[in-house]
């Protein structure tokens, strides 16, 4: 039997009988066909051409230029308002600071998530747009240009806060390590709050509720003028679990976002 003949045998049956036909019948005509097995050294040149299209293992210090090159692409389209605004934010709040006595550890309370708030609501306004599967589609997936985009804002939020930090503690020499403490935590949780609403959601909503909320609660916080007091006098070591507890949900929260981004598994909310 030739290969016309039972490629024409295959097309009788299939429009005879459609998908009832028998698995022993298909078995008995793929037993028609014969495959020849290739030679050894037919088999030894293909492996040695494709050895060299093989990638070389990467060394850390490779691994390491290369994350750096991916940030490096993401600066140009993160758009400008965000640094500077950003920017401006913490001056104002420094210059107020020292202008107007108030204080440094409610500064640093109030400023160290929004950034990152901020950050986001631009990560979400490029996506939400399908800016960010145009812009780098030739160079990286979505989930690369997310998670790329969240660590180089973190990592502005994180400069932002040391300098600060640094800043207030030059200025009115106070406790460095407790006002390290005081933006590390609240940092920490509301990025994890943050990642986990823009894991589900897509909407350009998301961000003006989270300001709203963060807002509300800072003002209850300090509105009241025993909190403050009662803050600063907990233990150091209280600060330090809950900024590993926020490592932690900030970690766990990056992973849960990059997976459901390499699914596609999104809530859209109209804007």
């Amino acid at each position: 039997m030739t290969k016309r003949d039972t490629t024409r045998e295959w097309e009788l049956v299939f429009k005879e009988r459609g998908e009832e036909i028998d698995v022993d019948e298909l078995t008995k005509l793929l037993d028609e066909y014969t495959v020849e097995f290739p030679p050894e050294h037919v088999i030894q040149s293909t492996i040695e051409n494709c050895i060299v299209h093989v990638p070389k293992y990467a060394s850390e210090s490779s691994k390491l230029k290369q994350m750096f090159h991916t940030l490096s692409l993401q600066v140009e389209y993160v758009s400008k308002w965000f640094w500077l605004f950003s920017l401006l934010l913490f001056v104002s709040g420094y210059v107020a600071t020292v202008f107007n006595s108030i204080s440094p550890y409610k500064t640093v309370l109030v400023l160290s998530p929004m950034p990152f708030i901020l950050g986001v609501l631009e990560i979400l306004r490029s996506t939400d747009s399908g800016m960010a599967e145009m812009e780098l589609a030739s160079k990286m997936s979505l989930p690369q240009i997310m998670m790329a985009r969240f660590v180089l804002i973190g990592s502005y939020n994180v400069v932002l806060n040391a300098i600060i930090s640094f800043g207030l503690y030059w200025t009115f020499g106070i406790d460095l390590w407790k006002v390290l403490l005081f933006w590390v935590v609240p940092f920490t949780w509301i990025s994890s709050i943050m990642l986990f609403l823009a894991s589900r959601f897509r909407g350009r909503r998301l961000v003006p509720i989270a300001v709203s909320v963060w807002g509300a609660l800072v003002i209850g916080i300090l509105s009241n003028p025993k909190t403050l007091p009662y803050l600063l006098s907990l233990n150091d070591t209280l600060f330090v679990l809950f900024g590993v507890v926020g490592f932690a949900l900030l970690w766990m929260q990056s992973i849960q976002l990059r997976n459901r981004a390499e699914r596609g598994i999104f809530v859209e909310i109209a804007d």
